[in-house]
């Protein structure tokens, strides 16, 4: 009678073991996947921030070298976190004296479980905003 309640015994803890082997390669997948996604939204959210921030910057300057002097300035100073591998201000500057200032910014994110081929990311953020230190015309 021992011998048999043993071997249910063993049976079922190595039922068990694989019932986890088996749950966790379904689950690991999906929390890696949500980890991506954080940083994804993260990475997102910091590269519109810079670049209103760097529109704001140049929209305080008078004349188009000073904004774009002001936006690099912002984007140089941006600290970079180990997942964020590069950071640019876009040659498609645009400032309008009296008007407004466009200001576009490239954002290169390691995601930190990405797979092969899919680790990079490019975030492109564009920030208007309106001239406030054009001379006034008399």
């Amino acid at each position: 009678m021992q011998k048999v309640s043993e071997t249910k015994r063993r049976r079922s803890r190595g039922q068990s073991l694989v019932e986890v082997l088996v749950g966790s390669m379904v689950l690991i997948p999906i929390a890696l996947f949500g980890i991506d996604l954080c940083v994804i939204v993260l990475a997102n959210t910091a590269n519109d921030s810079l670049a209103k921030t760097a529109a704001r910057a140049a929209a305080n300057q008078g004349s188009r070298q000073e904004a774009n002097a002001a936006a690099s300035k912002c984007v140089d100073q941006f600290k970079k976190s180990s997942l964020i591998v590069d950071v640019q201000l876009s040659q498609d500057f645009n400032y309008e004296k009296s008007k407004e200032v466009i200001v576009k910014t490239r954002m290169t994110v390691k995601l930190p479980a990405g797979v092969q081929g899919f680790d990079l990311l490019k975030f492109d953020a564009q920030a208007v905003a309106p001239v406030v230190a054009a001379p006034a015309d008399v």
